[in-house]
C-alpha cells in the first residue's frame, strides 16, 4: 500500500486523482490525460445513466486532446460489460453527478471491481467532485449521515470544493465518530494526485488541506 507520513492508499500501478469540482478544470484533466497509458481507452462512468452531463464530460475531454472515449452506463449495461469496459481502460473519469450517495451506489460491485483492475494495471482514475469523496473510507451522505466509501484511502474523508477542511461540518462529524480519521479538503480548480510510488501531488490551483482526528496515529 503506497503511503507517505499521513496518507495510505490502495496498491496499484496507476494514479488516483481526486478533483475538488465537477467538471474538473481543464488543467487537471489535461494533466491526468498526459500521464494516462497510451494503449488504453478513455472510459467515462455514467453514474446517472447516459445524460447530458455524461455526454458533456466526453465532449470536453475530447476537446483537450483525449482520443475517442466511451461511456459506461451503470444503469442499463450488465455487470460483465461494465466490468470489462472499465478494466480495459487507460483513463477512467467519474464526474458529473452531484450526489455522493448516488455515486457510491453506482460504484459498488462490477464498476469498482473493473476500475480496480484497470488501476492495478496502470490506469489513471480521475474522480471529480462528489465522486472524489466516494473513494475515501468515510463519506458524508446526502442525508447528513456518515457512511463508508470505497476505502481506497485508508481512514480518510475527502471533502471536495473546500480549500480548508478543518472547519467543515463534514470533518467535524466524521472525526467525532471516527477520531482516528483524517480529512482531506480539495478546493475548486485543484486536485490531489496519488501515484504508485508514494507520490502525493497537488495539481491545478493546489488548494489541498489535511486535518487529523484527535486519535490519529494512536
Amino acid at each position: 500500500m503506497p503511503s507517505n507520513a499521513v496518507l495510505r492508499w490502495i496498491d496499484g500501478r496507476g494514479w488516483l486523482i481526486l478533483a475538488g469540482d465537477t467538471p474538473a478544470s481543464d488543467t487537471v484533466r489535461a494533466r491526468a490525460l498526459a500521464i494516462a497509458a497510451a494503449d488504453g481507452g478513455v472510459a467515462y462512468l455514467a453514474t446517472q445513466g447516459v445524460d447530458a452531463a455524461a455526454e458533456q464530460i466526453l465532449n470536453d475531454m475530447e476537446a483537450i486532446g483525449a482520443g475517442a472515449g466511451y461511456l459506461v452506463d451503470v444503469l442499463t449495461e450488465d455487470d460483465v460489460v461494465i466490468h470489462d469496459k472499465l478494466a480495459d481502460a487507460g483513463l477512467i473519469v467519474i464526474g458529473g453527478d452531484p450526489s455522493v450517495t448516488n455515486v457510491r451506489s453506482a460504484l459498488v460491485g462490477a464498476a469498482i471491481e473493473g476500475i480496480q483492475i484497470a488501476y492495478e494495471n496502470g490506469a489513471v482514475v480521475l474522480a471529480e467532485g462528489p465522486a472524489a469523496m466516494a473513494f475515501g473510507e468515510w463519506v458524508m451522505l446526502d442525508d447528513g449521515q456518515i457512511g463508508t466509501g470505497m476505502s481506497w484511502l485508508e481512514g480518510a474523508l475527502v471533502v471536495p470544493g473546500v480549500p480548508g477542511v478543518a472547519d467543515t461540518e463534514a470533518a467535524a462529524v466524521v472525526m467525532r465518530n471516527q477520531p482516528a480519521a483524517i480529512a482531506i479538503g480539495v478546493g475548486d480548480g485543484s486536485a490531489l494526485a496519488l501515484g504508485p510510488d508514494g507520490e502525493v501531488e497537488p495539481w491545478g490551483d493546489q488548494q489541498v488541506s489535511i486535518a487529523l482526528g484527535p486519535d490519529f496515529g494512536a
